[in-house]
C-alpha cells in the first residue's frame, strides 16, 4: 500500500521567510514555461511584507511531510481581503496543499466577517483560473472593476504583467456560507 504524504497547514512564523522565495521561483518556471516570460525573476513577497503578514495572521505556509512546499498570503486591494498569491512547489502539486491554504483563507476571512475575498490571476495557463472557479471565484467584468482594481491592473502593467491575459476574479463569501 503506498502512503500519501501528510499535508499540514500552519500560520507562518518568522524562520518560514527564508522559505518564500524558492517556491515561488519554481512556480514562476512554470509560467514562463507556459508562455510567460515576464514572470521570469518577477520575485517575491519581501521579508517586510512577510513579516507584516505573520504578524496579522494573513501568512500561511503548507508542509508535507514536515517540510514547508507552499505559502498563501491574504492582502487588501481597496476594501476587499485579497489573495496577494499562493505558490506550491511544483513536486508536491497535486496533494491538495492549494486548496488546504486556500481555506485557510477563507476560515481567516469568515471569522473576520469579510464579505467577498477577490485576486487577479492568469486567464490562459491551463490550471490558473479554472482552480480558482472549483473554489468559487468568478470572473469579475472589467465594467465591475473597482478603482482598487483598475489601479493594481495598472501597477501590474507597469511591472510588465499582460493584462490581456489577467482577470480579476471574486468570491462573494455572503453566499458560500461561510
Amino acid at each position: 500500500m503506498v502512503s500519501l504524504p501528510e499535508v499540514t497547514i500552519r500560520l507562518a512564523t518568522g524562520v518560514d521567510i527564508a522559505r518564500l522565495a524558492p517556491i515561488d521561483a519554481a512556480t514562476e518556471a512554470q509560467f514562463v514555461e507556459a508562455g510567460h516570460p515576464e514572470f521570469a525573476g518577477s520575485g517575491t513577497i519581501s521579508d517586510a511584507d512577510a513579516a507584516a503578514a505573520i504578524e496579522r495572521g494573513h501568512l500561511w505556509v503548507a508542509e508535507v511531510d514536515g517540510e514547508v512546499h507552499g505559502w498563501l498570503v491574504l492582502t487588501r486591494t481597496g476594501d476587499e481581503l485579497c489573495v496577494g498569491q499562493v505558490a506550491v512547489s511544483p513536486e508536491v502539486q497535486g496533494l491538495g496543499a492549494g486548496t488546504r491554504l486556500m481555506d485557510a483563507a477563507f476560515e481567516r476571512a469568515y471569522r473576520d466577517g469579510e464579505p467577498s475575498m477577490v485576486l487577479s490571476t492568469q486567464s490562459d495557463v491551463a490550471w490558473n483560473q479554472p482552480w480558482y472557479e472549483r473554489l468559487g471565484f468568478g470572473v469579475v467584468p472589467e465594467a465591475e472593476w473597482t478603482p482598487a482594481m483598475q489601479a493594481e491592473t495598472k501597477a501590474q502593467q507597469r511591472e510588465g504583467l499582460d493584462w490581456n491575459t489577467r482577470v480579476h476574479m471574486r468570491i462573494d463569501l455572503a453566499e458560500t456560507g461561510g
